[in-house]
């Protein structure tokens, strides 16, 4: 048994960590943008913060689904060359 783990756990995280950071970006939104907007101009800074939170934690998730998406790819190339090893 290796300490590794498998591509169930990944699937797992990744989907955890997508959750995590879709929840990050809507209270970030919320606060910076909807009704729990900061108003007053000295915690205008604060809204800031936010708004630069949103975007980090976006850029995190794109960077998590492009690793999702390769390693799909990669899988579907295996089957792929597992099958043509097959044919021949």
């Amino acid at each position: 048994m290796t300490d590794e783990p498998n591509s169930d756990e990944i699937q797992n995280q990744r989907d955890d960590a997508l959750a995590v950071l879709s929840d990050i970006t809507e209270q970030a939104r919320y606060k910076s943008l909807g009704d729990g907007r900061i108003r007053s101009p000295e915690k205008e800074r604060i809204r800031i913060k936010y708004l630069r939170l949103i975007v980090q934690s976006q850029g995190e998730r794109r960077k998590i689904l492009r690793d999702k998406e390769l390693e799909e790819l990669e899988e579907r190339l295996a089957r792929i060359e597992e099958r043509q090893g097959i044919e021949q």
